[in-house]
């Protein structure tokens, strides 16, 4: 779903306080905004909720499709073998966020904070991180179609034993990153990122 989409999807969607929910249940097409959702210890879905300067505590199980994140904050949040499903997250912070064997499809992250954040053994398919910080970030072992990055500072990230085919690093940061020399077949960079590359390598570049 596009990000226009989305926004449209969920104009009309009713505005509630956190006393007014149930997180027994599974949460449907709400607004909630200036809270914080501590705490989940069953498993829940949210779907078609947009989410306003909320902030969530590390151990919430949650799945979330077709959500609106703005101006969230998510650090620590576990979301290991959870869905996020045509979901957006704007200037929301992720900052050591857990989405190892998780799945997440038809997601947008953009101008976010995801440093020290792990997707690994991930399935990662028609997901673009915009303008987004992902240093010290791992994608080992991730299964992926169409991971975009754009303008995204992944220094010092780990890609081990993940395929990156048709992904296109030329105007991202990736100094000091790591990887599979064979896992970069079919994968875009720039001249310069290239040098950097086979320097990673151990191989001395002569002019």
């Amino acid at each position: 779903m596009k990000k226009v989409e989305l926004a449209q999807k969920l104009a009309d969607v009713k505005e509630v306080s956190i006393e007014d929910l149930d997180l027994e249940m599974n949460v449907n097409d709400i607004k909630l905004s200036d809270s914080e959702i501590s705490s989940i210890d069953h498993e829940i879905e949210f779907n078609g909720c947009v989410f306003e300067r909320v902030k969530f505590f590390q151990d919430v199980k949650a799945d979330f499709i077709d959500c609106l994140f703005n101006h969230c904050d998510l650090s620590n949040i576990n979301l290991s073998e959870k869905l996020v499903l045509r979901s957006e997250f704007n200037d929301c912070k992720l900052m050591g966020a857990i989405f190892i064997t998780s799945d997440l499809r038809d997601v947008h992250f953009n101008n976010c904070n995801i440093v020290y954040s792990n997707f690994s053994s991930s399935k990662i398919r028609n997901v673009t991180f915009e303008d987004t910080d992902l240093k010290d970030s791992s994608f080992i072992e991730v299964e992926q179609d169409k991971l975009i990055f754009d303008n995204c500072s992944l220094v010092n990230s780990e890609f081990y034993n993940t395929k990156l085919k048709d992904v296109d690093f030329s105007n991202s940061t990736i100094e000091g990153i790591s990887l599979n020399p064979r896992d970069l077949r079919g994968a875009y960079v720039s001249s310069y990122q290239a040098t950097l590359l086979v320097r990673g390598l151990g191989v001395n570049i002569k002019d």
